[in-house]
């Protein structure tokens, strides 16, 4: 293999770090995470050499600092509580770094510079310590350098500055083919933990747009490296999504977990305000879990306007009536608070119709009765009304998907699962289907269901055959011989124990099947309830390897480090299954090869008609797995 040669020791005394260990690993790498205290440009300096040759190969760096900020604009940032105040601070003082730089830097590091961040070869975020932190700074020094399946980090004093070179110094190095892989990891997942602002005792920033174009102005010449190949715009379907949507003003855009729903949505909510099309946006969605990732996505993008949340313990939607101009109301999706918002516009003075967009998120779910009865003919009279989802039809439910069409709009853009394989925006995947059968209790129990339901029937009794076929589905979704063959495959391939969701119907087939997980592994844990929101946390952190759950993460949530999903129990709908198996499906930077794999239970019977769903989910399944990434996506 082509592994740079690097010392497992270096300092500044005795080694160049430049030649010794940035520029091979520069010239070997596509990617590298660096976290360091302090960095300014004079690194590039430095490294010219090695970073022209990593940018012409269209490599990738992501670059996590302390900023560089005055007592005064530091102390302001910490005091305040309110995350779009903090912002303003932030976006202030990071205008006057600009002017710095432009009046101090060499001109040709300012033009390097400059060109990697307006070609996207550097990403930049800000680490500002807090909570038990916060008299202090963002000191950590360590970084990773990635080609395809193999990495190298490095940890150390060394700071990525003049003065950094000039000191003593020393680092350590390890790498994934040394035998000192776990330091590896250890560093990659520290790095994804902080950067994605998992870590509680730090606030993350981003470098805000209008401080990008301010940087991006101190180009002067042409790109001191030969430009990266270009690519194909794999994101080209999010644009298409955004003009389509423009032109109609309603309706739905069904794309695929993972391919930049949220993304779609900001653009659009960006051009309409921008257009003064708009004064004002609510977006609506289920679970606490999911607003919390719509909020940190608003707080980025929209650092200069208002944000009321009206969901969990916060309850900001009086704010947003009262001052309803150039601001936004997250909400969650209970008939009472948008009927309450609605009611709200129709006593307040001006025209709300045409200036107000609503966005649905996950928007299946707005087509359920409680909805449906409340708010029929309220939403359809909005000029800008959008919905977003995977799967937008209500299977079986023909009254739900009769309101979605009246009063958000039809399909108007679709980006299949298939699509997104192909274009490399999710990964490939593996489909195990396991047979299993009923036990005599089981199938007893089954045609006790029935007959109870013909017994009623006969009497003249109102019957629900949906309730009855629930019942029926929920005997198989818990059949005890299921767990028998799971963990006869679990024999064979334990790793699918590692980075895996688990979906059960019930806690107690979950504590059934905890008896063949303690067995495996002790890093499981189970996530059914707001209460153990922890137990998310930590699997996303790594330190839960297996999550066992009913539905709570179905929709919506992006830990991309999920590999296998186990399906004990599954849905009739495709609309339950394409949000689980979603999870696993999502690009992980730390596995470019990722292949998922998907855990599924068909049922054997002679004459059962549940097995009609369950063969139509297996050669569906069967047949999409089959999707191969195209040759020009890879």
């Amino acid at each position: 293999m082509n592994w740079p040669k690097i010392k497992p020791y270096l300092d500044t005394s005795e080694d160049n770090i430049i030649s010794e260990l940035y520029t091979p690993c520069l010239k070997w790498a596509d990617r590298y995470d660096r976290g360091v205290g302090y960095f300014t440009t004079g690194w590039i300096q430095y490294n010219i050499y090695g970073l022209s040759d990593f940018a012409s190969r269209g490599g990738k760096m992501r670059l996590i600092t302390s900023p560089i900020l005055s007592n005064s604009d530091l102390c302001a940032i910490r005091e305040t509580t309110d995350d779009t105040e903090a912002f303003a601070h932030f976006t202030k003082a990071l205008s006057d770094n600009v002017d710095t730089l432009r009046v101090e830097m060499e001109k040709d590091i300012l033009n390097t510079f400059s060109w990697l961040i307006y070609d996207g070869i550097i990403d930049l975020k800000f680490a500002v310590p807090c909570k038990d932190l916060q008299n202090g700074n963002f000191h950590d020094k360590f970084g990773v350098f990635y080609c395809g399946n193999d990495a190298l980090s490095f940890s150390g004093s060394l700071n990525d500055s003049n003065q950094g070179h000039q000191n003593y110094e020393s680092i350590k190095v390890f790498s994934s083919w040394s035998g000192t892989k776990e330091y590896v990891d250890a560093d990659a997942a520290r790095f994804e933990k902080i950067w994605n602002d998992r870590e509680k005792n730090l606030r993350m920033y981003t470098v805000p747009e209008a401080i990008k174009d301010k940087i991006f102005k101190l180009r002067s010449s042409n790109r001191p490296y030969k430009k990266p190949k270009d690519n194909f715009n794999k994101w080209l379907h999010q644009d298409i999504a955004v003009e389509m949507f423009l032109q109609k003003q309603n309706g739905i855009l069904a794309m695929a977990t993972g391919t930049g729903k949220t993304i779609t949505a900001i653009k659009i909510i960006k051009h309409l305000f921008k257009e003064n099309k708009i004064k004002r946006a609510i977006i609506t969605m289920y679970g606490n879990d999911l607003i919390d990732q719509w909020a940190i996505q608003m707080r980025e993008n929209f650092p200069t306007k208002t944000i009321n949340y009206h969901y969990g313990s916060q309850k900001m939607m009086k704010n947003f009536v009262m001052h309803p101009d150039n601001t936004f109301l997250l909400v969650s999706r209970e008939a009472g608070n948008l009927t309450k918002l609605l009611d709200s516009f129709e006593m307040m003075p001006g025209n709300y119709y045409n200036d107000s967009l609503f966005v649905f998120d996950e928007v299946h779910g707005a087509g359920s009765e409680s909805l449906v009865e409340n708010l029929s003919g309220k939403i359809s009279p909005y000029r800008f009304r959008l919905g977003l989802s995977a799967t937008p039809k209500r299977e079986y439910d023909e009254e739900g998907n009769e309101f979605l069409l009246n009063e958000i709009g039809d399909v108007i853009y679709t980006f299949s699962l298939e699509d997104a394989i192909k274009k490399g925006i999710l990964c490939e995947f593996n489909y195990i289907p396991l047979d299993y059968e009923l036990t005599n209790e089981e199938k007893k129990k089954k045609r006790d269901i029935i007959a109870g339901f013909s017994m009623r029937k006969a009497r003249g009794e109102s019957v629900d055959e949906a309730e009855m076929y629930r019942k029926l589905a929920s005997v198989n979704k818990t059949a005890v011989l299921k767990i028998r063959e799971f963990e006869k495959l679990v024999l064979r391939q334990p790793e699918l124990l590692k980075n895996s969701i688990i979906f059960v119907e019930t806690r107690e087939f979950g504590r059934k099947l905890q008896d063949v997980l303690i067995k495996r592994t002790d890093k499981y844990h189970t996530y059914y309830a707001d209460d153990e929101r922890i137990n998310l946390e930590n699997f996303s952190n790594g330190i839960i390897e297996c999550l066992l759950t009913c539905q709570k993460i179905s929709e919506g949530i992006d830990i991309s480090s999920v590999t296998n999903i186990i399906l004990f129990s599954s849905d009739r709908s495709k609309l339950v299954t394409t949000q689980r198996i979603g999870r696993a499906l999502r690009l992980n930077a730390n596995m470019p090869e990722k292949t998922a794999n998907v855990i599924d239970f068909i049922l054997i019977t002679e004459n059962d008609e549940d097995e009609n769903s369950d063969v139509i989910r297996k050669e569906w399944l069967t047949e999409l797995s089959k999707t191969r990434r195209e040759e020009h996506a890879k």
